[in-house]
């Protein structure tokens, strides 16, 4: 009972990890594309893009000037 209450509690854990490294991914992949129409629109308007980023990558800024 407690070897089956482990694996369990185990399976979970790395479903749960798993989950949130897809995520962590997916996010990152649309924030990029996001990142790079913005630059692009900024360049066919004659501008200059300016990005930074936050903690972590969490938060993205992006200038045109």
């Amino acid at each position: 009972m407690i070897v089956n209450l482990k694996k369990n509690f185990l399976i979970i854990g790395l479903l749960t990890f798993i989950g949130v490294m897809l995520g962590l991914y997916i996010n990152t992949y649309f924030v990029h594309k996001e990142i790079m129409h913005m630059t692009n629109t900024c360049f066919e308007n004659k501008g200059v893009p300016t990005v930074s980023k936050g903690f972590l990558s969490i938060s993205w800024s992006l200038t045109c000037k």
